[in-house]
């Protein structure tokens, strides 16, 4: 079903921004926190990769880091979810107790990755689906790297043209999810008065 398609990152003002990318022919949503989830699941049927944004201290990991936060979005209607598959250091759960607690609840799990490294943890994890999500920057080469293991491969972050979204499909990316370059109207606005800016010394 989202095999080339695009998925809308909805994080801020989600009921706007849901209905805009519902509007704009998005194939599906990204979406943090369960309540969001809900929201988002009373519009559309649109297949949704839900995450669960919290804070732990003394860890950098804070995308869906447990079961109980994989769990939340369950209950609210989630059937795709996502979390932190680093290596980094965590005070809950290991990946591969919150993907089984996922598989036990009748979900998928895609793996937030940021390096090759976190791939292979995560298929030894046990996770549906790869994400480029917290790679510091567009990678063509990394995306053909992940196609090369079999999952589909989930292409987020640093996507902020159409055209690098088709050199992502084309490095072998199952589907593509964008945030910030359709959903933050303030950077937007930011991007072309910056550009008119350095243009003209203003």
């Amino acid at each position: 079903m989202l095999k080339g398609q695009l998925i809308v990152s909805c994080q801020d003002y989600v009921e706007v921004m849901v209905e805009a990318a519902i509007r704009g022919g998005a194939a599906g949503l990204r979406i943090n926190n369960p309540v969001n989830v809900s929201l988002a699941l009373n519009k559309t049927e649109l297949p949704i990769v839900a995450c669960n944004k919290m804070r732990y201290p003394n860890s950098p990991v804070y995308i869906t880091p447990s079961i109980r936060a994989a769990l939340a979005l369950i209950k609210n209607g989630a059937t795709i979810v996502a979390l932190d598959c680093t290596q980094r250091h965590r005070v809950r759960e290991q990946p591969t107790e919150i993907i089984a607690a996922i598989h036990e609840n009748g979900a998928l799990a895609v793996a937030d990755l940021s390096c090759f490294q976190d791939a292979v943890y995560s298929i030894e994890a046990g996770a549906d689906i790869l994400a480029t999500t917290l790679t510091s920057k567009f990678d063509a080469d990394f995306i053909r790297l992940l196609s090369a293991f079999g999952l589909p491969v989930l292409a987020e972050g640093g996507i902020n043209t159409p055209e690098l979204a088709k050199v992502a499909i084309d490095a072998g990316a199952w589907a593509i999810c964008v945030g910030t370059a359709i959903t933050k109207p303030h950077l937007i606005t930011k991007n072309f008065k910056d550009a008119l800016s350095e243009q003209h010394g203003v």
